[in-house]
């Protein structure tokens, strides 16, 4: 399965870095620990202070891996 998932560079600054995912339906990247928290998927593909990966899910964690797809 594969997914599109993007970070915003400036949560590095943080002790955590949170993880948003493209949900195809409503075409917004939404938190993946917390779904209130979304962006339209243009606004995060147009704003370069976003890394945008597509994800393999594998059948395990470290059957997985991730490509940065917007640098």
């Amino acid at each position: 399965m594969i997914k599109m998932r993007a970070i915003y560079i400036g949560d590095v600054r943080f002790n955590e870095c949170n993880v948003f995912e493209l949900n195809e339906e409503t075409n917004y990247f939404e938190m993946i620990n917390d779904k209130e928290f979304e962006y339209k998927k243009e606004i995060v593909e147009e704003d370069d202070d976003w890394l945008i990966f597509e994800v393999t899910i594998g059948k395990d964690e470290l059957d997985g891996r991730a490509k940065l797809i917007n640098r």
